[in-house]
């Protein structure tokens, strides 16, 4: 993974991941983000935010999102508060076809400024 790759705080995050089978597959799909063994964002199909795009999902977190999540070391700004950002995906279609991915960790980066803009 690219070590640029990350959140950015108080900016838009976006990614695609391509599930095991074609999305139309599921009759459900949940992404989950965690910071520090707590839930920060939950998006199922269908909500803002996450989208089928061919075989694969768009993910796109909102700058007031990102915002949500804590820096992590590294941060241009030096304001860790928090350890990496975990984003996993599930998939439902039936109880015995209910793949989770892995857990994929990825740094939060912080901005200049504490404020997303345009809102």
């Amino acid at each position: 993974m690219d070590e640029l790759f990350g959140i950015r705080r108080a900016g838009s995050f976006a990614c695609t991941i391509e599930p095991p089978l074609a999305p139309s597959e599921y009759s459900a799909i949940q992404l989950t983000f965690s910071q520090d063994q707590q839930i920060i964002i939950t998006k199922n199909l269908g909500d803002t935010g996450l989208a089928v795009s061919g075989t694969k999902l768009a993910i796109t977190l909102t700058p007031a999102e990102t915002l949500q999540f804590r820096p992590t070391g590294g941060s241009p700004m030096g304001r860790k508060t928090g350890g990496p950002a975990v984003m996993q995906l599930r998939c439902w279609k039936s109880a015995s076809d209910a793949p989770a991915s892995p857990c994929w960790g990825l740094p939060v980066f912080d901005c200049n400024s504490e404020e997303a803009i345009g809102t």
